[in-house]
């Protein structure tokens, strides 16, 4: 409830802001979107996913695939920002970089298991 009250004392915030000073609103909104974005990491998103991790953490890949998520998401909060302030491209270009690092990851991961999986049936020959 507490962050729901939060959530509407920023809106009037930025309303009231946009209404008064609408030049600086744009700043005003990026600066409220890191405070929030770190509020929400450091107090909701990380100490849930530890939990949710510490639920799971006998099954293989589990948490990979939860930080991936993760990872996933911020960008695509920070897609929106850019494609808000009207920065479409730079915000693809974030989106496109996500993917990559993204990829490269997994494609280790898949590597490694895949290695694995050649020894196997090199014995079983």
């Amino acid at each position: 409830m507490n962050y729901l009250m939060y959530a509407v004392i920023l809106i009037l915030l930025l309303i009231f802001i946009k209404e008064t000073i609408h030049k600086l609103h744009g700043l005003f909104v990026i600066i409220f979107f890191f405070v929030l974005l770190y509020f929400l990491l450091s107090v909701l998103a990380i100490p849930f996913i530890e939990q949710l991790l510490s639920y799971v953490s006998s099954v293989p890949y589990v948490p990979q695939l939860v930080y991936s998520a993760l990872f996933y998401q911020i960008g695509l909060f920070f897609q929106s920002l850019f494609d808000e302030e009207e920065y479409e491209t730079f915000g693809e270009l974030v989106m496109f970089s996500v993917r990559i690092v993204l990829l490269f990851y997994w494609t280790s991961e898949f590597a490694k298991v895949l290695s694995n999986f050649s020894s196997i049936l090199e014995k079983l020959q």
